[in-house]
């Protein structure tokens, strides 16, 4: 159960027969007593509290050591050894108090008194990475308590990472006052660990002291003296993994463009069509000429101008400012907007508004107008109906951005297959355990909102790819949520 185990020094008789004397024979002498104290902690294994008691000396044949605990006087192996395992620390603690340890070699007729009182080595405790943890590739900083007692001559701070096949990349000295460690690549620089990888890290804290002990019952000139060296080790392990590096690029995704551009992942959908309705619109309220032009913002907003020729002599004298809404998802639309047509000096004060129901699927159109209010002295009051097919057609779109290095998303911008556009701004939270992105992207107002969720970036594909995941969108008062297809 020792790692290193040492014989006993035997005591060697030697007898020559052509000799009428013996040689001469050594006297018993106890050198060195060494105890070593270890709590070893992992996160991947059970944790150990061992002790290891040791004898060294000239012509000892057994031995036994006294506790001042419960564990009472144990007797040493045939090599002055004794290794003791405990369940936990507490009960390490018990067993193993501070106080007067006797030591009785050769049936008792060599004895010492050693005193034992354990030095405060903390434990590590990393407190980073977590155990299971998954990091960023590259560089790892490990953070634990320092050992600010780890300060004499044989003592230690040490950090050792190993692979999962417990290939050893990197074993550090550090000192007494480090609690951050990022284990080094042995030329002077920080050791870069790959993707997808399994590691431990062990950062142990070791304390040596010494002291001679007065020895009784040695014989034949013996200084009656011992060395007693006492060592503490408190270490912990923790397991951990590596992720992938962060993507970076330019990334395009279009949907349902006839002619989409390379290197653009593409997701093909009627359902997932945007209608732009910004129109002019020629109709007539009471028999006189009207239009309204309006455009659609980004929430759906409508806005523009109606205007009408209420006097009736050829010129659109009369205007008004349009308020609306459009808004659907998967190509079931409805739009509303109104505008009022006031004219002070022909006392006439009008409202107009009109309803739309379309339909990117059934390619149609159902549109109720209605008018009420005063053309002067006539009052008008009146509603109309139409149906037909869709005023445009709807288009395919395009979202473009660039993900840096360092994670920013840069250059976001949504184009309509019209060729209008929108510029947008975006962040990224990346899981580099699972190598997958959301992205948030949006309209400086946050009307028009683009979310790729769980999506990957795949940088190592020219051009750069969007893969999987799931997109979700408002656009022009649009909405719709899509899966986004696999290679």
């Amino acid at each position: 159960m020792f790692r290193n185990p040492l014989r006993s020094s035997l005591r060697l008789l030697m007898a020559v027969t052509s000799l009428a004397a013996a040689m001469p024979v050594f006297a018993a002498d106890v050198n060195d007593v060494s105890l070593e104290v270890t709590i070893a902690k992992s996160s991947e294994a059970d944790d150990e509290y061992t002790v290891e008691l040791r004898v060294q000396g000239t012509d000892l044949n057994n031995g036994s050591i006294t506790f001042p605990s419960a564990l009472g006087t144990v007797q040493l192996g045939d090599d002055l050894a004794h290794g003791i395992s405990f369940d936990s620390e507490a009960q390490l603690a018990s067993l193993m108090p501070a106080g007067n340890y006797l030591l009785s070699v050769n049936n008792g007729t060599i004895t010492a008194t050693i005193a034992y009182a354990r030095p405060p080595v903390p434990s590590p405790d990393i407190e980073q990475p977590n155990p299971g943890q998954v990091v960023p590739p590259g560089p790892v900083e490990v953070l634990f308590t320092a050992c600010p007692v780890c300060n004499l001559t044989g003592d230690s701070v040490t950090g050792l990472l190993t692979d999962a096949a417990l290939t050893e990349l990197a074993n550090d000295t550090l000192t007494s006052s480090d609690d951050a460690w990022t284990p080094s690549d042995g030329v002077g620089g920080d050791l870069l660990l790959g993707e997808g990888g399994e590691f431990l890290a062990k950062i142990t804290h070791t304390a040596v002291r010494q002291g001679n002990v007065a020895v009784t019952g040695e014989e034949n000139g013996a200084d009656d003296l011992l060395l007693f060296t006492h060592t503490f080790v408190q270490s912990d392990e923790i397991g951990f993994q590596t992720g992938f590096a962060p993507p970076a690029g330019a990334f395009c995704l279009v949907v349902n463009d006839p002619t989409p551009p390379a290197g653009c992942s593409p997701l093909d959908d009627p359902a997932h069509s945007l209608l732009d309705t910004s129109d002019t619109v020629l109709t007539s309220v009471a028999g006189l000429d009207v239009a309204y032009t309006f455009t659609v913002g980004p929430k759906g907003e409508l806005t523009g101008n109606g205007m009408a020729d209420l006097d009736d002599n050829g010129s659109l004298e009369t205007v008004g400012a349009i308020k609306g809404k459009l808004k659907g998802k998967a190509g079931e639309l409805k739009q509303k907007l109104s505008f009022p047509l006031a004219n002070e000096g022909l006392l006439a004060k009008l409202k107009v508004s009109v309803s739309d129901v379309l339909s990117v699927p059934g390619d149609s159109l159902e549109r109720v107008q209605k008018a009420s209010g005063n053309l002067g002295d006539m009052k008008v009051k009146e509603e109309t109906t139409s149906n037909g097919a869709l005023p445009v057609a709807a288009q395919g779109w395009q979202v473009n951005f660039t993900v840096t290095a360092e994670g920013e998303v840069e250059a976001a911008t949504l184009t309509l297959e019209s060729g209008r556009s929108f510029d947008l701004v975006g962040t990224q939270k990346y899981n580099f355990a699972k190598n997958l992105s959301t992205l948030k992207l949006e309209t400086a107002d946050k009307g028009i909102k683009i979310q790729l969720k769980k999506v990957e970036l795949d940088d190592e594909v020219a051009p750069p790819a969007v893969v999987g995941g799931d997109l979700s969108y408002k656009i022009l008062g649009q909405s719709g949520k899509a899966s986004l297809p696999l290679p």
